[in-house]
């Protein structure tokens, strides 16, 4: 097994923290279009503005969507899924499928 430089372990936070982070307000229509570019091409809002501007950017591999659940939504999908709350793969599964049936359903009524 190759050993680990320690030097060279943390280089790429190191790279990280340098990084200046800017936020940019845009007007309501304009950011919809920002997030409807970025579904089509398959890359985040930011990277819209990237391309746009001329800087790198990487396609996503895969496309997730994040939750934050606070103690007490966890604990409502629970009690919706009639499960515990320390179920979390089982709540996230129900989640999946309840949004996979919503979208699968909304194809069929158009």
């Amino acid at each position: 097994m190759a050993k680990i430089n320690p030097k060279n372990k943390w280089q790429s936070e190191v790279k990280a923290l340098k990084k200046v982070q800017v936020q940019f307000e845009f007007q309501t229509n304009l950011n919809k279009q920002i997030t409807h570019d970025a579904a089509e091409n398959s890359i985040k809002p930011s990277d819209v503005v990237r391309k746009i501007v001329g800087l790198p950017f990487k396609k996503i591999q895969r496309i997730r969507v994040g939750l934050s659940l606070n103690e007490d939504e966890l604990k409502s999908l629970a009690i919706r899924y009639q499960l515990e709350p320390s179920n979390e793969k089982e709540i996230k599964r129900r989640v999946m499928a309840e949004v996979n049936l919503h979208y699968d359903g909304e194809k069929e009524k158009k």
